[in-house]
């Protein structure tokens, strides 16, 4: 697998346990598999020690939920993620979407890989791995379409601050009941 020796995996938290079997199951392949709970340690600065693990990467792996909730660290690792594949066609980024139909609409140029919450771990990683082994799967957009490029990263800043909103009402409806 020498394309594809370096992922970094980007989760939201709903995600996470599917993203620490994927991450174990990498290494067991022996492909480094780049991941927060993993390799950020105290005192680093979070930003930049994500932006050199991308930088490192070759593929890319985002996983989402139809509940998936978003942080500041996702928000930058997502978009510091979709800006390096779309100005590297030797990039791969691969959307995971567990458990939803629906990609979300920042990941809406990639085909995303759809998996089942309830699916066993260890079959989540069988499809990645077939995914990061496959060469007909390289995916890259060109250096054209810059502003459609800027265009969804606008997109993306914007569904995330809608679900910062909803879940700041949410917390308040759920403490007015209280």
């Amino acid at each position: 697998m020498a394309r594809s020796t370096n992922v970094f995996i980007s989760y939201a938290t709903d995600t996470k346990p599917m993203a620490e079997a994927l991450t174990r199951a990498l290494q067991r392949e022996g492909i480094h598999a780049w991941a927060d709970f993993q390799d950020l340690k105290p005192g680093q600065i979070w930003k930049d020690e994500i932006e050199q693990a991308l930088d490192k990467a070759e593929s890319f792996v985002i996983m989402v939920s139809p509940q998936s909730r978003t942080t500041p660290r996702t928000d930058a690792e997502w978009r510091l993620a979709l800006t390096k594949a779309w100005s590297d066609s030797n990039k791969v980024l691969i959307p995971v979407v567990v458990g939803g139909s629906e990609s979300p609409p920042f990941l809406r140029d990639w085909v995303s890989l759809h998996v089942d919450p309830g699916a066993e771990p260890n079959q989540l990683s069988a499809e990645i791995l077939k995914v990061l082994r496959s060469s007909r799967n390289r995916v890259g957009i060109g250096a054209s379409d810059r502003q459609e490029r800027q265009k969804r990263l606008d997109e993306m800043a914007l569904a995330t601050e809608e679900l910062r909103k909803r879940e700041s009402i949410n917390s308040q409806t759920d403490a007015d009941r209280n």
